[in-house]
């Protein structure tokens, strides 16, 4: 054989690799879709690169339905047939155990964890408190809508209740599949964890089931699922701390790629006005009043509940105090933790912290995302 025929044989079999190459590799195209009415009271968007519409609707379908139920099992303020939840084991308070569905016990393990780790900064038990700021909140922004005067609860109050707190009153069994409150006073609110929580297992169930780029974005916690098709870095912006500012209108972007979860904390979503101050539904454990370091953190971690955890906690703190949790996360946890503090003029970043301008607010952020930001 020639040197000819060899290089046409060569040609030959390469252009053949080629083309079966195409055909496995199917053109993936990009489809949204956006939920208001699948719980956890929030606004909930999916984007995913998928190979036709059918099966993005098929990925669709399965998220719908799966926040739709840990909607139900976290719930602590609604009661459904033939499901004990979160509001069941409250309500069970001081009587029984109540028997639960097992993703119930991991979530209160993990919340229980965070409680020792954050040094108490994170906890789940101080629903009695947390729902008194509810009910003032309810009718604080009731009388903000009709420029009536609003009030805020008494430390008598707040601290009264704080008395009926600590993971000492919850027994969780895990032979028995059961959750028991040993005083009736007691509340479990998993708000600080819930939705991060259930993101995370969506994601995960979505992927078993082949989802390969895709984005969830569930009220605040977005989870990343892999790249965008060709490798390409997911752009995720940090949100205008103000509810007035576009919802698309944002401070900075950050670039990621790989299984990432980002969730913010703010004062700007759930909140009233009480004499010119901002009531917002973050509670200090220190001082049972709003958290008043900055205006919202934004926690980047692999684990959306973890990262829901954090975001909480973090806005809780000062900047130093948040910094030394990451550090000690990274360090004893072999968790690896990013944030992004913002502030205003209200709330100023501490002395001697490096910040950067944008927009009219002060941005401080880890050291680890210095090449991944950009102004937006």
């Amino acid at each position: 054989m020639s040197n000819g025929d060899n290089m046409k044989k060569i040609l030959s079999i390469l252009l053949g690799a080629l083309l079966l190459s195409g055909c496995s590799e199917k053109a993936l195209h990009k489809y949204s879709m956006t939920a208001t009415d699948i719980g956890f009271d929030t606004v909930v968007s999916f984007t995913a690169y998928t190979e036709n519409e059918a099966a993005f609707n098929s990925y669709s379908a399965e998220l719908k339905k799966q926040f739709r139920y840990y909607d139900r099992l976290f719930d602590k303020y609604n009661s459904y047939d033939g499901v004990n939840n979160i509001k069941t084991i409250n309500d069970n308070a001081g009587r029984q155990p109540v028997k639960v569905e097992p993703v119930i016990l991991d979530l209160l393990k993990l919340a229980k964890a965070y409680d020792t780790i954050s040094n108490h900064q994170f906890d789940i038990t101080m629903g009695s408190v947390l729902n008194i700021w509810h009910d003032y909140r309810e009718a604080g922004t009731l009388a903000n809508q009709k420029n009536k005067e609003s009030s805020i609860p008494s430390m008598k109050e707040l601290q009264t209740a704080a008395k009926h707190s600590g993971w000492k009153h919850v027994q969780i069994d895990e032979k028995n599949s059961t959750v028991y409150i040993d005083d009736r006073d007691v509340s479990l609110d998993v708000g600080g964890v819930a939705k991060g929580y259930a993101v995370e297992l969506i994601a995960d169930q979505l992927q078993k089931d082949g989802l390969q780029h895709a984005i969830i974005n569930g009220g605040g916690n977005i989870r990343l699922i892999g790249d965008k098709p060709d490798n390409e870095a997911w752009s995720v912006g940090i949100q205008i701390p103000n509810l007035k500012a576009q919802s698309t209108d944002s401070l900075i972007s950050v670039k990621s790629k790989g299984d990432t979860s980002f969730v913010t904390s703010g004062d700007y979503q759930r909140y009233y006005t009480y004499k010119g101050k901002i009531m917002h539904h973050i509670i200090d454990p220190d001082t049972l009043m709003p958290a008043r370091h900055s205006r919202s953190v934004t926690v980047i971690t692999d684990n959306s509940g973890i990262a829901d955890i954090l975001s909480t906690t973090l806005y809780t703190m000062s900047h130093e105090e948040g910094v030394k949790l990451i550090n000690r996360l990274q360090k004893e946890e072999n968790i690896q933790v990013n944030a992004i503090w913002v502030y205003d003029d209200i709330q100023k970043p501490e002395n001697g912290t490096d910040a950067i301008s944008v927009k009219g607010y002060q941005i401080v952020f880890s050291d680890g995302l210095k090449d991944k930001i950009k102004e937006s």
